[in-house]
């Protein structure tokens, strides 16, 4: 029992390196033959792997019920009634802690070692330091943060929780000396380049991402003028762009593509047919938006539910009465490519369009919403038809209202985020700009889930620091707002 408990709390605290590399990686430090510690190179691609893979994961499970993606036919699995278990938290815990010991690792032998390239991995492991970070404060809102993932270098089991806005700074701060690393394009040894499945060692792409990333975060706390967020957003977008390269097309989209031999396997590869595309359809809303659009990736994503007809399933439907299954998911997608993505350029160029309806930066909202478009069918393989770029759902009129446009821009966002971690959800919680139905079997008051529950062995292992946590957010359900949600949630 103790053993467990230990094990337990080292996950919790995500002081486990990558569970593929383990046994190698403890032989390394145990052998007075071998090298003293892994490379920093040799850390990126298994912790790429791994978050990634729970990322789909999670975004199968909660993300899709709750953004009506999916429908799932399990009467007692209530995530699209908008009621989710407190055991559906650990996953995604543990899943992002774990790694980030690895993405810190990777910075600290990087910093401290004289290898070529080495500031590169620098400036790589802040980045994934901040997007790992900001999906889990997005998610649970206060959490471990500058005292976490210290359970083996200084047996630091139970950190404390960290205020959200404190976390956000600092990720910002993460961000800008990334920009500052990477802008010297210090080239790794050749040797090494392969190593990373994403960029190939390119510290250009890996400054571009960081700084789009940048823009996703900075929007998503804009609302608060503590953080001084649109100033920065004016910058990076016009005043200093120079300064702040951001990607540029879907060869920048910062995306592992599954090859689906060994180790770059789509995490869905293996699995039964039944489990992937027979216990849940599509949901009425996602699949209505598409066929009214006349949108090409309708095929791509979903079956037909009779010949030459697609249909969505009702979200939220009443316990006992679930509904048939219409259009479910393509089983091509088991074996799909694109679904590693971290951020991609379509998703940019409608935080530009969003930032410039807003005010926020002197661009053109309608052609970045355009691009935004042409972008996110590009890169599913499909192409934008002439007349849904001119179709009134997606263009903007010189009647559109500053809503009306922004409904537009969020429900193209809304697919171009297809598969992506969590972000459908968190953006939605900041705007509620998406028009999802309401069904009639919804619980928790019919009100959008905020954020997940502490994970219960959190609770337990770390009472004290949870507790205080919890104190200072008003509690720890589902609808406690966390520091950045909007009033209108």
């Amino acid at each position: 029992m103790k053993r467990h408990i230990y094990i337990a709390s080292l996950l919790m605290l995500g002081s486990l390196t990558f569970q593929s590399c383990t046994k190698d990686f403890v032989e390394k430090n145990t052998n007075p033959n071998a090298v003293a510690a892994a490379a920093p190179q040799s850390l990126l691609a298994p912790a790429l792997v791994s978050l990634l893979n729970t990322n789909l994961s999670r975004n199968l499970r909660i993300n899709n019920e709750l953004m009506q993606v999916t429908v799932t036919v399990n009467d007692n699995l209530e995530i699209q009634r908008y009621e989710i278990r407190p055991s559906e938290s650990e996953s995604s815990w543990s899943g992002w802690y774990v790694q980030l010991t690895n993405i810190r690792d990777m910075y600290q032998k990087a910093h401290a070692g004289q290898q070529k390239g080495y500031q590169t991995y620098q400036g790589i492991s802040l980045i994934l330091d901040a997007w790992v970070s900001s999906l889990i404060t997005d998610m649970y809102g206060d959490v471990p943060y500058f005292d976490s993932n210290k359970g083996f270098s200084e047996n630091n089991l139970t950190p404390k929780f960290d205020k959200q806005e404190d976390i956000y700074k600092d990720i910002f701060r993460k961000l800008e000396e990334a920009n500052g690393l990477l802008k010297e394009k210090v080239a790794v040894e050749s040797a090494n380049t392969a190593m990373d499945p994403i960029y190939n060692s390119d510290p250009e792409k890996w400054r571009k991402f960081g700084n789009s990333l940048y823009l996703r975060l900075l929007l998503r706390v804009a609302h608060k003028t503590e953080t001084n967020a649109i100033a920065k957003i004016k910058e990076i977008l016009e005043t200093n762009a120079a300064e702040y390269p951001i990607m540029q097309s879907n060869a920048e989209t910062a995306a592992l593509y599954y090859t689906n031999v060994q180790p770059y396997m789509n995490p869905n590869f293996t699995m039964r047919d039944f489990d992937f595309n027979r216990s849940k359809g599509y949901a009425e809303f996602f699949v209505n938006n598409l066929m009214d659009l006349g949108d090409p990736r309708l095929k791509i994503w979903a079956t037909e539910a009779t010949l030459g007809v697609y249909g969505g399933m009702q979200s939220g439907y009443r316990r006992g009465n679930v509904p048939e299954i219409q259009s479910t998911l393509q089983l091509a997608l088991k074996s799909e490519a694109r679904m590693g993505n971290m951020m991609n350029y379509a998703e940019l160029q409608f935080i530009i369009a969003e930032c410039g309806i807003r005010g926020y930066a002197n661009v053109d909202a309608s052609a970045a919403n355009l691009m935004g478009v042409k972008a996110a069918m590009e890169y599913w393989g499909a192409t934008a038809p002439e007349a849904y770029l001119t179709n009134p759902k997606v263009i903007f009129s010189a009647e559109d209202s500053e809503t009306q446009k922004l409904k537009k821009v969020h429900l193209q966002k809304y697919y171009a985020m297809m598969f992506t971690d969590f972000q459908q959800w968190y953006e939605y919680r900041r705007t509620q700009l998406l028009d999802l139905y309401k069904g009639p079997g919804l619980l928790n008051n019919g009100k959008m889930p905020v954020r997940l529950n502490y994970p219960i062995i959190v609770q337990s292992l770390n009472r004290e620091n949870y507790q205080e946590a919890v104190n200072r957010m008003g509690g720890d359900g589902i609808n406690v707002k966390m520091w950045w949600q909007p009033s209108i949630n």
